[in-house]
């Protein structure tokens, strides 16, 4: 019997694209169509956000300027956000708190109410602040944190500001606060009280107890902080006592009638009272 040495039928290589042609074009075709739609997409959001920032000043807030403010207000700042999904994107939070600074001058990727905060802080206590003694040791750890605030990352920055930051390492122990502004920047002075706040003065700051004749001097010296421009932000129960003035002078105010940026306000005023001779 001979062997049957004709090849059956699957044994052949079926070429089925061979039959359809159009198949792997037409894939092709889907995927460059939904590529351009999703850029089409992107480039319309993009454009519909500059849109909203050429037109809306409540929305013009640089990421340095964000940056100012979260040290003074670190209960915003990304690192104690819930939900950090597009809070505060160039703010990093892991390797290290605070701004990334290569986005120091773009637009801050903040909610609504964070920017509410942010412009009545701006509008009302901004200025009204409490300056410290700065130790030229302890301005070089902050710009090593902070690196926002070195000149290669602010092009506005001043050239007297410049030259001081160039020769840091060469000064005595001094106070840079005695410096005039257009040396040291009052924006500068407060980030770095901010950063000292939070890094090393935190524990002092929340265990602040001021008593009613104390916080009664401050807020004399530094009105903003009254009650009635608060109570709808913060909640009727903020300096409730000393609005009413039914409270014993010596008497510590309830913490209840306080808020985490009065209390850092109020402790670093403490610093600005002249001690009393020994």
């Amino acid at each position: 019997m001979k062997d049957n040495k004709e090849l059956s039928e699957k044994d052949f290589i079926h070429e089925e694209y061979s039959q359809h042609p159009f198949t792997i074009w037409g894939w092709l075709a889907a995927v460059v169509a939904f590529t351009l739609l999703i850029w089409g997409g992107i480039s319309w959001y993009t454009n519909s956000l500059e849109r909203q920032y050429i037109h809306s000043p409540f929305l013009q807030v640089t990421n340095r300027e964000m940056s100012l403010f979260l040290w003074q207000n670190p209960s915003f700042m990304r690192v104690n956000a819930k939900n950090k999904n597009g809070y505060l994107s160039s703010f990093q939070y892991i390797d290290k708190i605070g701004l990334n600074p290569e986005y120091a001058e773009d637009y801050a990727a903040a909610p609504p109410e964070v920017l509410f905060y942010y412009h009545t802080w701006h509008r009302l206590i901004k200025k009204e602040f409490a300056l410290r003694n700065i130790p030229a040791k302890e301005f070089q750890n902050f710009l090593a944190y902070v690196e926002e605030w070195q000149p290669r990352y602010w092009a506005q920055a001043p050239a007297e500001y410049i030259t001081l930051v160039n020769e840091l390492p060469q000064l005595p122990e001094q106070d840079l606060n005695q410096l005039p502004e257009n040396v040291l920047p009052l924006e500068v002075r407060q980030a770095f009280i901010g950063w000292k706040n939070y890094f090393i003065e935190g524990n002092e700051i929340n265990n602040i107890r001021p008593r009613y004749k104390e916080m009664a001097d401050f807020i004399k010296k530094y009105p903003h902080y009254a009650h009635n421009f608060w109570r709808n932000i913060v909640g009727e129960s903020y300096l409730t006592s000393l609005r009413r003035g039914n409270y014993n002078p010596d008497a510590i105010i309830p913490d209840s009638e306080l808020s985490s940026f009065l209390k850092v306000a109020f402790y670093n005023y403490r610093f600005t009272i002249a001690k009393p001779s020994s």
